[in-house]
């Protein structure tokens, strides 16, 4: 059997977009007494999300975002306002608890570049009001910084076997850059107001944020599922001793059957005990869960009427795949096969010609790399048994 991957870049990467708001200050080393103020401003931009290891625990998620920093000092002689457009570049490491697909808690923390890109500095006092251009100030162009932060990553299924992400953190920022020049410390500048500075100690920004994000996987946008391909095994070889059986008669065995194809070796009178039925595609579970779906039932109706017409016995098996512990698994699979064991005798099968058995992630058909493999993996199976 073989099965036909996706490719792992479109299962392990998303894009989104991120918005939110952003409120920081400067913190003066010598001049706090004036209580600086916080200034309030959106940001927004784009990401990628990269999976770093298959439970998708470690994300990294590359960012570019706009937004302004800014402070305020209010006293009763002046007013001073400080207000830069940044251009940011953050790196954010996170780490999610919880499982795969569920809804995500996590932490984070991250370097950042940021690039001004415009802004001014206004003074206002008793005589007049000044105003300058942050590119034409003695103001650091270039700030680093550190992030750090918590969250809440919560899926949202949109179509089978697709799903977006949104996101909702909090984070402080801390600069490690002090935004005076070295003209203002060095005396070689004038203020707005033509004052020569006098600056000692370092001014730094810091503040929060708060963003809600969309991510959406690259997987989604693939328009073909990966599809199950069986190889049938090799012609049978008949040694030339021994004595010849015509080709019509010899069978080729498969791993698995389609119902269809059950039907079909009723109908010509061919045997079935022994034959294995794969739902694939037809009977699949979400991720953790053992409940049938409605899209279900008309397959296991089918089940049942063919049971009803024949006299054989039926064993189900149950598979899940590889996400979490070989316990959990095992029992996972237990509950699928009794789900599927319970809706045949409620439907009319009698309970003394099923059985059902489970072997947790242990035999899979698909690869467990992609997400659309786990979900063929995530099955039941029937096999067909003497009366």
């Amino acid at each position: 059997m073989q099965h036909i991957e996706s490719s792992s870049f479109f299962d392990n990467v998303a894009i989104g977009i991120k918005g939110g708001i952003h409120n920081s200050q400067l913190h003066y080393s010598d001049y706090d007494k004036y209580d600086p103020q916080q200034e309030r401003a959106n940001v927004g931009g784009v990401f990628a999300e990269i999976k770093l290891n298959k439970q998708a625990s470690f994300l990294i998620s590359p960012e570019l975002l706009f937004l302004s920093r800014g402070t305020e000092i209010e006293q009763p002689d002046f007013k001073y306002t400080i207000l830069a457009e940044y251009v940011d570049f953050r790196i954010p490491l996170a780490y999610q608890f919880g499982k795969e697909h569920g809804v995500r808690p996590y932490i984070y923390a991250a370097p950042t570049i940021s690039f001004v890109s415009g802004g001014n500095i206004k003074l206002t006092d008793l005589q007049d009001d000044y105003r300058v251009d942050v590119s034409d100030a003695n103001f650091s162009t270039i700030d680093f910084g550190l992030m750090g932060g918590i969250g809440l990553r919560i899926p949202i299924k949109v179509a089978e076997e697709k799903r977006i992400f949104i996101k909702l953190d909090a984070a402080y920022y801390l600069g490690l850059t002090d935004t005076y020049s070295d003209q203002e410390k060095s005396g070689e500048a004038y203020a707005i107001n033509k004052t020569v500075y006098d600056i000692q100690g370092t001014r730094k920004f810091q503040g929060w944020e708060l963003t809600a994000s969309l991510s959406i996987p690259l997987s989604s946008f693939k328009k073909k599922k990966p599809k199950v391909v069986y190889i049938p095994p090799a012609p049978v070889q008949i040694p030339v001793e021994t004595t010849y059986i015509p080709a019509a008669v010899i069978e080729e065995e498969k791993p698995c059957y389609t119902l269809d194809e059950i039907n079909d070796m009723i109908r010509t009178g061919k045997s079935i005990i022994g034959k294995t039925i794969c739902a694939i595609d037809v009977i699949n579970f979400e991720f953790g869960k053992s409940s049938l779906d409605r899209k279900s039932y008309q397959y296991l109706d089918q089940i049942v009427n063919l049971m009803k017409k024949s006299d054989f016995n039926m064993q189900i098996i149950g598979h899940t795949d590889n996400v979490g512990s070989e316990e959990f698994n095992m029992n996972l699979s237990k509950k699928r096969a009794e789900a599927v064991h319970s809706y045949l005798i409620k439907n009319g099968v009698s309970s003394s010609r099923l059985s059902y058995t489970y072997f947790g992630m242990e035999n899979p058909i698909a690869s467990n790399n992609t997400e659309e493999g786990r979900l063929i993996n995530r099955r039941v199976e029937f096999k067909i048994l003497n009366n």
